[in-house]
């Protein structure tokens, strides 16, 4: 086991202080709602090499985001970190990570500069959506200011030019291989992985538009900046998949001599794993897959997906749940939300309200008018909601849901509004696990034009794969893992480096 413990965060997101949506306020109330650690990036600057633009908004706010830095920040429990974003024509955009708060936006004609002024301060500069043409200069990275590259956000995937979440959601894309992650790998460049939402909604942590795990050894900025430097880091798309990644004794983000000991691996999910992958030097040399042939115990670890929404098209009704799911014969052992960052509201919140080993209760909402569109029109998101556990009993251990929900008609409500339904929705069912062990149960609101969907089973011995790797004598390589889940969810850890020298 990696020591410390794994922490989840948002590194890179947007809010009204910048050119996107959604008060500082709301930002910080969702990030501690469901997250370990955060850090509110505005847009600080633009260069093309010579003129520096600035956005006065975030210029006339940087004491009001200090300040949010500070007074947020709780050891302990919620980490926050002071951040802006610099963006560029000629070299990318990174995003700046401060372990101080009193710490200036700095502006700089060039990347140059921009590491220069950073050179001997507490502060992390992460690249992101890289995969694009441009979309950063290999040749200036430095090792010690970036040791992470972020490999996907709502842009999509900067890994490699095939694969799945292609950069097609902004107009950057659909970019080019020589600025992928791989081909900075290939180059020779030391760097793990991040994923962060770059979300323009003000919603930290939106699923679906990537996050990252971190190995701490505490929930503070030291030990979480440590850990970052240390590349112990894990990048995942949306699910909070648990990945460990050895050689020998040596986690993630090593550099390891030859000889060391063989790579082993762990992987929780949270749905059916379909690959994991052992990349080595860009190149897949293992592949495992689930043994489905195994018989699944009759009690034992089982993880669930309740998704719920599907509602009308026409129109921008907003729907509000409020959700409960009790459990008979059996135990609530974790709670994962899947909230999306859609649709925009700066007064509603979604959130997990209790949870307990014998229930769990919920609030969110819900809309199909901007049906897989974020502010910045990512195709990645769903229009849906959902909550999963992990759950310890047996075929008869029975989930009882209750729903209920409400329309609330927007502003943005199309005309003629055909859909619009005043009346309350409710939902009131049972279904045992024996029954999704069997496959997904489908159900229609009463009252309301929205669908629910408790999702097939998943026996532990599905969701979690182990695995082993003996690497070629004497060898100089890099490894990574590729995690793919059935849903298409994706987890990548961070690489570890086989050194003969």
């Amino acid at each position: 086991m990696i020591s410390g413990q794994l922490l989840w965060g948002d590194l890179h997101n947007h809010n009204e202080i910048g050119y996107a949506q959604g008060s500082l306020s709301r930002s910080y109330e969702i990030a501690a709602s469901h997250l370990d650690f955060y850090a509110f990036t505005p847009h600080g600057q633009n260069t093309n090499g010579t003129a520096v633009s600035s956005y006065r908004v975030v210029d006339e706010r940087w004491a009001e985001v200090q300040a949010a830095a500070r007074s947020h920040n709780q050891p302990g429990s919620f980490t926050n970190f002071l951040g802006y974003e610099w963006h560029s024509t000629r070299w990318g955009h990174v995003h700046v990570i401060y372990g101080d708060d009193d710490m200036p936006l700095e502006k700089t004609a060039t990347l140059e500069e921009l590491l220069q002024a950073m050179r001997d301060r507490d502060v992390l500069l992460v690249p992101h959506h890289t995969g694009y043409q441009g979309g950063i200069d290999w040749d200036l990275l430095d090792p010690e200011l970036s040791p992470l590259v972020e490999i996907y956000s709502e842009h999509g995937s900067s890994e490699r030019d095939i694969g799945l979440h292609a950069m097609l959601g902004h107009s950057g894309g659909p970019g080019d291989h020589r600025f992928t992650i791989q081909s900075g790998l290939a180059a020779g460049h030391r760097v793990g992985f991040t994923a962060g939402t770059d979300n323009h909604d003000g919603y930290p942590g939106g699923y679906g538009l990537g996050l990252t795990g971190v190995y701490a050894d505490s929930n503070n900025r030291q030990d979480i900046l440590a850990a970052l430097r240390q590349r112990r880091t894990i990048a995942v798309t949306g699910d909070r998949i648990d990945v460990q990644f050895f050689c020998g004794t040596s986690p993630m983000g090593s550099v390891v001599p030859s000889g060391q000991g063989d790579l082993a691996y762990s992987v929780r999910g949270w749905d059916f794993i379909k690959t994991v992958e052992l990349i080595r030097n860009g190149q897949p040399v293992a592949v495992r897959v689930p043994d489905y042939q195994s018989p699944a115990a009759r009690v034992g670890r089982y993880r669930i997906r309740l998704e719920y929404g599907w509602g009308p098209m026409k129109g921008y009704q907003v729907f509000d749940w409020r959700g409960e799911l009790e459990i008979d014969a059996g135990i609530i052992e974790q709670v994962m939300p899947c909230f999306t960052s859609d649709p925009f509201d700066e007064s509603r919140r979604k959130r997990i309200n209790s949870s307990s080993p014998g229930q769990v209760s919920w609030q969110s909402h819900t809309s199909r008018g901007g049906w897989l569109t974020t502010r910045n029109g990512t195709p990645y998101c769903s229009a849906n909601d959902a909550v999963c556990v992990e759950i310890t009993g047996s075929p008869q251990t029975v989930l009882r849901l209750r729903l209920d929900n409400r329309t609330v008609t927007s502003l943005m409500a199309t005309s003629p509004d055909w859909t619009h339904t005043p009346s309350p929705g409710h939902l009131d069912v049972e279904v045992s696990l024996g029954e999704l062990l069997d496959g997904r149960r489908g159900f229609s609101m009463e009252g309301s034009p929205n669908s629910v969907v408790l999702h097939r089973a998943v026996p532990e011995a599905l969701y979690t794969i182990h695995g082993a790797h003996t690497p070629r004598p004497g060898e100089s390589a890099c490894y990574y893992l590729r995690v793919t889940q059935e849903n298409g969810q994706m987890a990548w850890a961070s690489p570890i480096w086989i050194d003969t020298e």
